[in-house]
């Protein structure tokens, strides 16, 4: 996926991934890929990964549980 520079990277990231939810690429209960890997995906920096993934997390779409990674909600 290219991200359009003129926007947020961050919230490029988030609305891909809210996206896949909804389409059933990431169903309710899966884990989502880690930050690496969005990293590498995306190519973004890590902080701009954790910062998508806190906003799925802040909107209740996901949770994160630490040590282990984000889990659709």
């Amino acid at each position: 996926m290219d991200l359009d520079p003129t926007r947020a990277k961050w919230t490029q990231i988030a609305e891909e991934i809210e996206r896949r939810i909804d389409a059933g690429v990431y169903p309710e209960g899966s884990k989502l890929p880690g930050i690496l890997a969005l990293c590498s995906e995306f190519s973004v920096a890590q902080v701009t990964a954790r910062k998508a993934l806190a906003n799925l997390r802040d909107r209740g779409l996901i949770r994160t549980e630490n040590g282990i990674g984000s889990f659709v909600a």
